[in-house]
């Protein structure tokens, strides 16, 4: 299958054009292919010139707190050009082209994603879009699934959730939450940010009353292409089995890395996160629909078991 694919360079993204770069033929879209997703002119000439089967969308301008930063701008150049009344947007109006070339949070990810949305509209291919568990505001106390109303809390989660609001009925939205995997060379992650902290400080502070679902990388680029096979459509949450808090999960590290536990001390996300935008605070998303088209996740001590052997080989 001919898969125009965006953000080949990031941790999900690199990994997925790795794995199946025989199995598909990949065409990457990004400036080095001739296109930036905010420019709709471009991005549409190229998309038609290359005639993809399927756009598999995972670019998107991910900093939480560089996005917040982008809150104000977007919002008022959004009021100038009429198309932000009551805290939503009115997509269906909203001029692209006003937003060519910029980078902000809604440039990159509303902008970009309803121009790779229109043209799949416009040419009947279907879109797979790469969203976020942060369109969820983490006060749930049950677990999060498909069909519940989402409701971010920052600028980030918002933007991804307008972008999940341009796909339409024919594409497909999966909601990955916190990847972690192999040593990337496209940038760490979590497990390994926090690797190289025990690593070089003698102690650190790690959240011990937020709870996240870690999702490893492996499985999500073959979930994805697992969900490709099968032709699902609507929204499936692509992540892992376990709910754990940043703490737990650097003292997991600890054990299997053989790091010093001691080190690591706890702060509340409060604490942690003051200053900063607001994050979600219990963000469990329930796997089952996936387990039920017959994908099985891995559990998070078995991930962190397959990645510590195979960074000593």
């Amino acid at each position: 299958m001919k898969i125009a694919i965006t953000g080949s360079t990031g941790l999900i993204g690199s990994r997925f054009a790795d794995l199946f770069k025989d199995k598909h033929k990949l065409f990457h879209v990004n400036l080095s292919s001739g296109a930036d997703i905010t420019d709709r002119k471009a991005l549409h000439g190229l998309l038609s010139r290359a005639n993809p089967s399927l756009i598999l969308h995972l670019a998107a301008k991910t900093n939480v707190d560089g996005c917040e930063k982008d809150k104000n701008s977007d919002i008022t150049d959004l009021k100038d050009q009429g198309v932000y009344v009551n805290n939503e947007v009115d997509l269906g109006s909203l001029k692209t082209e006003n937003w060519k070339d910029k980078t902000t949070a809604f440039a990159v990810n509303v902008v970009g994603t309803k121009n790779l949305a229109d043209w799949a509209r416009e040419n009947n291919v279907k879109i797979i879009y790469v969203s976020t568990d942060f369109v969820f505001d983490g006060g749930k106390e049950d677990l999060y699934e498909e069909i519940d109303d989402p409701n971010p809390i920052n600028w980030y989660g918002q933007t991804k959730l307008w972008g999940e609001k341009s796909i339409n009925d024919s594409g497909l939205i999966v909601r990955p939450a916190y990847p972690f995997g192999y040593k990337s060379l496209a940038k760490k992650d979590f497990i390994w940010t926090i690797i190289e902290l025990l690593e070089t400080r003698d102690s650190i502070k790690l959240i011990s009353d937020q709870i996240i679902t870690p999702t490893f990388i492996e499985d999500i680029a073959m979930g994805i292409d697992f969900l490709i096979e099968k032709g699902t459509l609507g929204i499936v949450n692509l992540v892992g089995n376990d709910f754990l808090s940043p703490y737990e999960i650097g003292m997991l590290l600890a054990q299997e890395f053989s790091l010093n536990k001691a080190k690591i001390g706890k702060i509340s996300m409060d604490e942690f996160y003051s200053g900063s935008a607001k994050r979600p605070f219990k963000v469990r998303l329930q796997n089952d629909k996936l387990r039920n088209l017959g994908f099985e996740m891995t559990d998070f001590y078995e991930a962190l078991k397959k990645i510590s052997s195979k960074s000593r080989t």
